[in-house]
């Protein structure tokens, strides 16, 4: 069929249809312009956001090469004499209230020794150079215990080939009278060692996947809502253009024309807010986690993919929304019909995600196979975009069942919602699924973190006392300076007691099991055991308390010859005194094979140099900045001195890794998504200014309308959240079931997940209370 167009007699076919769509978006007056503006705004947000998901490949890559051009162990297994043209290197990591210091101390041994990445020249002993953000974090108030720790002159700094991010903190330190082979001294004659990577476990590629589909639904939920700003309005016009001779074909033509502009304009849009936030994306560390300016740059075929899909969302949601509608000449806008939501095909898209979660991996291999991951993409896809279908239905039976009674507020909010439940849901759909996946993410860390049941503690282990903790500093210096050490950690505010000892571990030659010897003087030793008489020159084999014995392998016997460590020297076992019961002061009591505390006279000068200068901590709990006092004594003695607290989770860095990155991924996610809301109920008000406005005439409260605004977020909000939540919680149970996980539920942090959900709608439906007090005034009944 063909008709007339407006002021003109040519044939009015779909590319024209499409074309005069496009115009109308631009000049179709004030509010025209502002609804293409909002619904620009909010998919240049969405495109943003995708075009830094498709920048994830690029920076993975940059990083993984700086990982590659840093190396500085020698992975060949060869030896490396030195030369001219070789440097010595330790590891002198540490840790300041929670982030994480790489350091290390080098000794160039001649003038063509390699630089490590980043750094232009060596530093002289006793000084170094750091990274722009660790020179930041020592100047910041409050590092005052840093600054005592890393009390070196600072010459330089560790440009960016050097640094995984521009928030990393590095240093290098300037040594001297290193020894290969001493205190965890190497040679190097390079840095950096290309090897192929290694596929991820299941647990971390289910993760990886996981958190891709978790991070981009939302995005696309947030795209589909914003396609819709001002739609009511748009209605209204094309009922006007059907009044004048257009049929339905054509009118859908021109609703798909507004939305390809707008959808247009606001992937230019996103691309301008990708490259201005490219700039200063150096200046932000989300969750630990900072990149490189020139790490964020999209992969071709992904931006493009962008642009296609981007666009074919707004022509689908465009057209699902005019089935919807029935736009007559003579109605502005009709409902298609007035039957009540069906629920059965609702359902069946989540029962149809869980189906392909079941059937999607058999083994673990299967989550290398692009097959394997498409059907887990698809049944996650599945289960979350279930969240929106079902959110209508079960708003609208609520609604009816709610209404008819209560507040003023709580009636004009149902009717409200009630009359245009699809747009009062729209602008929840992003968080509900923005929370069932951050749900779902946060069940799959737990059950993939959980470390097997730990056994039950002693009663006489000195960390059952309440606020009490225990750590371990060691030095591989070979100097038996163990008790001397023990003094300096003693006098540390916070430290109840310091035992020192020397300590190696021992094997019989081949295949032996390794063995524990401690080396200290009688009145240490007491502090570690139960001893008779002892006197310098005495051996005490200790048996753990609580053992029985049945796991122990030890085979202690006098005149054994063993070998110290992996390839050292020979060591006899001396003479045993006697045999006495680890005591609750040792800090290390927790071993559950037999051990030998020897004196310096037992133990013999070969095993006093091969053994590591170690002091045993008890502290409080109470102590301010405990930790951070006990490491900066710890390097004020020797940089080298590594401090370890055994009672605190140790975490796996591919997870911590992983983790960081989806976490920064989900505050991004949440930040859209609360600018959404924002954008959607703006235009709900814009878009009821002359209602609001003619309730004000007539009488109403301004009050009671805020009430209404609030209960008409409140409403669809809780709903969301416990749809979310169920969903959720499937979701992250059904993921653990494909890797063999049991799901255990962190309660406490997925009710944070919740909260904050509901916190962010709540705020945003605060930051509208000015617009809806401006669209109550008298100059809203105006009407052109």
């Amino acid at each position: 069929m063909t008709a007339k167009v407006p002021g003109g007699g040519r044939r009015f076919g779909g590319l024209r249809a499409l074309c005069f769509g496009a115009r109308l978006a631009l000049t179709g007056g004030r509010d025209g312009t502002i609804r293409t503006a909002l619904t620009a705004v909010g998919v240049g947000l969405g495109v943003a956001m995708l075009l830094l998901a498709a920048s994830v490949p690029t920076a993975r890559h940059h990083r993984d090469e700086r990982i590659h051009h840093r190396i500085d162990i020698n992975l060949d297994d060869r030896v490396i004499k030195p030369s001219a043209d070789t440097v010595l290197i330790s590891d002198i990591d540490t840790v300041f209230r929670g982030k994480e210091i790489r350091g290390r101390m080098v000794q160039p041994e001649g003038s063509g020794a390699p630089l490590p990445p980043g750094v232009l020249h060596y530093p002289r002993p006793g000084e170094m150079v750091v990274s722009p953000a660790l020179r930041k974090l020592l100047a910041a108030p409050g590092s005052e215990l840093l600054r005592e720790r890393l009390a070196h002159p600072i010459t330089g700094e560790v440009g960016d080939p050097g640094l995984l991010g521009p928030g990393e903190y590095v240093f290098y330190l300037g040594g001297e009278h290193m020894v290969d082979g001493v205190a965890g001294a190497r040679r190097l004659d390079h840095f950096g060692k290309a090897y192929p990577r290694k596929p991820l476990p299941p647990e971390l590629a289910l993760l990886g996947i996981a958190g891709i589909v978790v991070l981009l639904a939302p995005v696309g939920v947030f795209i589909a809502a914003a396609v819709r700003f001002g739609g009511e309005q748009r209605d209204r016009r094309l009922a006007a253009l059907r009044l004048v001779g257009a049929d339905r074909g054509m009118t859908a033509g021109i609703a798909a024309g507004e939305a390809v502009l707008s959808t247009l304009v606001g992937i230019a849009l996103g691309a301008i807010l990708f490259i201005a936030g490219r700039q200063f994306i150096g200046l932000a560390d989300i969750q630990g986690l900072s990149v490189f300016t020139e790490d964020l740059t999209p992969e071709p075929l992904l931006a493009a993919l962008t642009v296609v899909a981007v666009l074919a969302l707004s022509l689908v949601v465009t057209r699902l929304a005019m089935n919807k509608v029935a736009v007559e000449p003579l109605g502005v806008v009709r409902r298609s019909g007035g039957t009540t939501r069906r629920l059965w095909w609702r359902i069946a898209m989540p029962l149809l995600g869980l189906v392909l979660l079941r059937t999607s991996v058999r083994n673990a291999s299967d989550l290398h196979n692009a097959g394997g991951v498409a059907l887990v993409v698809a049944g996650m896809l599945a289960l979350l975009v279930g969240v929106t279908a079902v959110l209508p239905w079960a708003v609208e039976h609520l609604t009816g069942l709610s209404g008819g009674f209560g507040p003023l507020s709580w009636q004009l909010a149902v009717r409200r919602v009630q009359l245009s439940g699809e747009a009062a849901t729209r602008s929840v759909n992003g968080i509900a699924v923005a929370v069932a996946g951050a749900v779902a993410l946060q069940t799959l860390f737990t059950g993939i973190a959980q470390s097997p049941p730990a056994p039950p503690p002693r009663m006489t282990h000195v960390s059952s006392a309440p606020r009490t903790h225990v750590g371990v500093a060691r030095l591989d210096d070979g100097m038996g300076e163990a008790e001397r050490y023990a003094a300096v950690f003693a006098a540390t505010p916070g430290v109840q007691q310091a035992i020192g000892f020397g300590e190696l571990s021992v094997s019989t030659p081949g295949d032996g099991f390794p063995q524990t010897v401690r080396i200290a003087d009688c009145a240490q030793l007491r502090l570690l055991a139960s001893l008779p008489a002892c006197s310098d020159g005495d051996a005490f084999l200790v048996v753990p308390p609580g053992t029985g014995g049945a796991d122990d392998m030890t085979t202690w016997k006098a005149g054994t010859p063993l070998r110290i460590g992996a390839g050292g020297p020979r060591w006899t076992t001396p003479r045993i005194t006697a045999t006495a019961h680890a005591t609750s002061a040792d800090p290390q009591g927790d071993f559950p094979e037999r051990m030998l505390l020897t004196t310096p006279r037992a133990a013999g000068p070969t095993a006093i140099a091969h053994a590591a200068s170690t002091v045993g901590l008890t502290y409080t709990a109470s102590g301010e900045d405990v930790q951070d006092r006990i490491r900066t004594a710890a390097a004020r003695l020797a940089p080298s001195f590594s401090v370890n607290f055994p009672g605190q989770p140790q975490g796996d860095p591919a997870l911590d890794g992983i983790k960081r990155a989806l976490l920064a991924g989900v505050t991004a996610v949440l930040l859209l998504i609360a600018a959404s809301m924002l954008l959607g109920a703006l235009e709900q008000l814009r878009d009821r200014t002359r209602v609001l406005a003619v309730l004000v005439a007539f009488g109403t409260r301004r009050r009671t309308l805020v009430g209404s605004v609030l209960w008409q977020t409140a409403l669809p909000l809780a709903l969301g959240l416990l749809v979310a939540g169920l969903v959720g919680t499937t979701l992250g149970r059904v993921l653990l079931g494909l890797v063999g996980k049991r799901a255990v539920y962190d309660w406490s942090t997925l009710l944070a997940i919740g909260g904050l959900g509901a916190a962010a709608a709540v705020v945003v439906t605060l930051l509208t209370l000015p617009t809806l007090w401006r669209s109550t005034r008298p100059e809203g009944l105006r009407h052109e």
